[in-house]
């Protein structure tokens, strides 16, 4: 992945000092200064031995548990014998009574009552392990991989989404995601692929500083929770919520309550004698056949319903107790409390479903098949289920949302908690605007990150970047484009300060042709650059970040048809970075009417090869390295 091999370690964490008296606040050559690494490292640490602690502790906890659990089932064998041999001494022995068997028998109870204790404080101590592995993973930066990537959730031809890596392996997503629902998912991902309004996303901001030391309620949550949030059947779940009611008629619930209790006094006549056999028989099965006869005739709507309803009885359970969990809590601030209002009545509602399907289920068991087929249980309960879902089904899923969104809150004040040092930005009102000092790469390891400054405005539209190449200047535009999504997601930023307004983030970094679609790279460049123009002309202003433009032609084009599309983006008040090899570019930046500037990467050779600082600075690059980087692969070139 482009960006995570060029940010190697840099010995200190360095930051430059601007020229306050440049049009742009880059300096011709950095007076590099080392931000104050030992106080972020010390944060981390902190928030590492916090949860180091806790995980240990959750560890000696579920081994203490076991061991009692162990020591349990020992006294209730032990019982067991003492009862065996009380009862066989009586038998043998008329003259010792059974009383004394009362005390092993009441032991063994408590023994066994205490063993089902046991058994789930040891699931309680096993589930907090695995949440602080995972969160110790986070911090390490060792999380790669190893979480929930929501690729299924990217929207198909967002414009910076796949780009930027928001979705799949090592993306900012599977940073982000620990929620348990899938309505949270859902959420988070709504969030990283749309900026929130200026308001809404100050609100969340107020809520995740709220959240954010709060590691009870997060444990509190990871204890309710069952299963992974990308392992329900979410879509149709919704979809049966949503679907055209399945008309079961009116008196199709009375006529199969009517054979259903026709069928038990018939049973219950014969057993006592009031029918004789003949007659019991004759008529238990006149009333089979009708009950047969209407389960055949609502097959197909009881099939829908079944078909619909996929979410088990232990997921609904989760989902009730998250809600319980949120209604119950001490939450202030206004967006929190507006949750809080929204699932109200959530969990009444859940655990009617929940009911329903438990009482559907119960005799789903080959013992009781076929009493199931004689009182029609399925099919009553599953006629409840409809009715149930006809009433409350578009409420419950608005309720769902709330609830996802609470997650998303929660999800975000964990990463903001285990990243002390990174600040909430501040948004502006005016713009275009993006000022960051310290910028850095949100999916890197602080301690390999090299951060820059940026500043763009309306008197500094966009710069052009040029520099050899391994030396950062893709995953400079990345940096660029998480920090803006972190921003207006309402999470904190990897920067030292960060100054916004409201931007669309449309990006040219990863773009892919298509042989299945007849699309060269260079024509599918053209067409994002098309997409971008368009979102230009309505809507804030947009945040362009375009790596290699139009690399797919030759020079002389390229440089008129990159002029021709800046110049477009700038009358359309965007601002944004442009990375090129080809120096024949930087002329465009150097044209007053479109307020740009060069800036560039460099490298240092070495007797092992080349260096890199992944400082920006101001000017264009007067060398390259490709000729460089080939030799040292061992490709000859004389």
């Amino acid at each position: 992945m482009p960006g995570f091999d060029e940010f190697r370690w840099a010995g200190h964490l360095i930051r430059q000092v601007l020229n306050p008296s440049a049009v742009l606040p880059l300096a011709d050559e950095y007076s590099a200064t080392e931000t104050p690494e030992s106080t972020a490292a010390d944060a981390r640490d902190k928030v590492a031995s916090s949860y180091e602690a806790r995980l240990q502790q959750n560890k000696q906890r579920r081994e203490d548990t076991i061991a009692r659990h162990t020591r349990c089932y020992w006294y209730i064998v032990a019982c067991a014998v003492a009862i065996g041999v009380v009862a066989y001494l009586s038998l043998g022995i008329p003259r010792i009574p059974l009383w004394p068997a009362a005390l092993p028998t009441a032991g063994g109870i408590l023994a066994f009552v205490e063993a089902r204790r046991c058994k789930s404080r040891v699931q309680d101590a096993s589930c907090l392990t695995d949440l602080y592995s995972d969160r110790l993973r986070r911090v390490r930066y060792q999380w790669m991989g190893k979480g929930d990537g929501g690729k299924d959730l990217e929207m198909e031809g967002h414009l910076s989404a796949a780009d930027l890596d928001l979705f799949g392996e090592g993306s900012l997503f599977e940073l982000l995601c620990d929620v348990y629902t899938p309505a949270g998912r859902e959420v988070l991902a709504g969030w990283l692929q749309g900026p929130g309004q200026p308001a809404e996303v100050i609100a969340r901001q107020q809520s995740v500083r709220y959240l954010r030391d709060r590691i009870d309620l997060r444990e509190k949550l990871a204890l309710v929770s069952t299963g992974k949030a990308n392992e329900y059947s979410w879509n149709t779940f919704r979809s049966w919520l949503t679907a055209d009611p399945i008309d079961f008629s009116r008196w199709a619930p009375w006529a199969a309550l009517l054979l259903s209790l026709s069928m038990v006094t018939a049973g219950a006549c014969w057993w006592g004698g009031l029918l004789q056999a003949h007659a019991a028989l004759w008529t238990m099965a006149t009333i089979a056949a009708g009950e047969g006869a209407l389960a055949l005739w609502l097959r197909g709507r009881v099939k829908r319903v079944m078909e619909g309803l996929l979410l088990s009885a232990g997921r609904l359970k989760a989902i009730r107790q998250l809600c319980e969990l949120v209604e119950n809590s001490k939450l202030e601030t206004p967006g929190l409390v507006e949750l809080q209002e929204k699932l109200r009545g959530l969990p009444k509602r859940v655990g009617q479903l929940q009911r329903l399907i438990v009482r559907r289920d119960a005799l789903r068991n080959e013992w009781f098949i076929y009493a199931c087929l004689l009182l029609m249980w399925s099919t009553q309960w599953t006629i409840q289920i409809e009715r149930w879902r006809q009433r409350h089904g578009g409420e419950f899923q608005e309720k769902l949302r709330a609830l996802g969104e609470f997650e998303a809150l929660m999800a975000i004040a964990a990463y903001s908690y285990e990243n002390p040092d990174d600040p909430d930005p501040d948004f502006e009102r005016d713009g275009p605007l993006f000022e960051a000092t310290g910028l850095g790469h949100p999916l890197i390891d602080p301690a390999r990150c090299v951060r820059n400054e940026i500043k763009l405005d309306g008197e500094n539209r966009f710069l052009m970047v040029t520099g050899s190449n391994m030396s950062g200047k893709s995953t400079l535009l990345r940096a660029i484009g998480l920090n803006s999504t972190l921003a207006w997601m309402g999470a904190p930023v990897r920067a030292t300060s960060l100054r916004i307004s409201q931007l669309q983030i449309c990006a040219s970094i990863r773009v892919e042709d298509s042989l299945l679609h007849g699309l060269s790279h260079f024509y599918a460049e053209v067409q994002r650059l098309r997409a971008m123009l368009d979102s230009a002309s309505s809507g804030p202003p947009i945040l362009f970040l375009i790596d290699e433009l139009f690399a797919g032609t030759n020079s002389a084009d390229r440089r008129v048809a990159a002029e021709a599309v800046i110049r477009l983006l700038v009358e359309r008040r965007a601002v944004g970075l442009v990375t090129s090899h080809d120096l024949a570019l930087t002329e465009i930046a150097e044209k007053r009417d479109l307020a740009g500037t060069n800036v560039h990467f460099s490298d240092t050779p070495t007797a092992e090869g080349l260096s890199f600082d992944y400082l920006l600075r101001k000017g264009k690059l007067d060398h390259g390295n490709a000729l460089k980087i080939i030799q040292m692969v061992g490709i000859p070139l004389e």
